[in-house]
């Protein structure tokens, strides 16, 4: 019942928030509180009704590039944290019965768990993977939570700093906004190279 509920209201409050996501455009437009900034960017990590890449960049453009980084990353990294606990305490088994179901996705899972510091850090870089979806498979994996949040913490930052600095330049620095992305591509190859290394080195069976 417990269970149900939960749920329930997560897709509730998902769909409310859907409803109203231009009026939380318009609201993150303009100058409030950091505290209300904070609680709002918890909140629509948790609830992702607007694509986080917009929402980082709306923070960097109100409050500049350093502090939009620094309260999305906070934001980011409790949600993630919540999530995780969620899924872990209350649904890990119906999750991760499914996940043992799915050939492909055991094999992922296996993989995860040889090596989840490095698995987490290289998705939450890579920006194709959706990060809700990171937070629910680690709490269904069962991966360890001090290793998968410390991978998390520093997987997001080249992605939440990139956006943020993106927000605040929209001034117009067409130069440094090419070096910043220059310089996230070069952490993605940097990252996969590494991640290659590993799986070269590692004794086949």
């Amino acid at each position: 019942m417990r269970k149900g509920l939960t749920v329930l209201l997560y897709v509730s409050v998902i769909i409310l928030a859907f409803i109203y996501r231009y009026d939380l455009l318009d609201w993150l437009r303009g100058d409030h509180s950091p505290v209300l900034s904070f609680i709002a960017a918890v909140l629509l990590a948790l609830f992702p009704v607007l694509p986080y890449k917009l929402v980082i960049g709306l923070f960097g453009y109100v409050y500049g590039g350093f502090w939009a980084a620094v309260i999305c990353w906070s934001a980011t990294t409790i949600a993630a944290s919540v999530m995780y606990g969620l899924v872990k305490y209350l649904f890990q088994q119906r999750a991760f019965t499914y996940l043992s179901s799915v050939p492909a996705l055991h094999r992922f899972t296996s993989a995860i768990q040889r090596r989840p510091f490095a698995s987490i850090v290289l998705a939450r870089l890579l920006p194709v993977i959706p990060q809700t979806a990171v937070n629910i498979y680690a709490g269904a994996a069962g991966l360890p939570f001090w290793s998968y949040l410390a991978a998390s913490g520093i997987g997001k930052l080249p992605g939440i700093a990139l956006y943020a600095f993106l927000g605040g330049s929209l001034s117009g620095h067409p130069g440094s906004v090419i070096a910043a992305l220059a310089l996230y591509g070069a952490v993605l190859a940097a990252a996969g190279w590494s991640l290659r290394i590993q799986a070269a080195d590692k004794p086949k069976e």
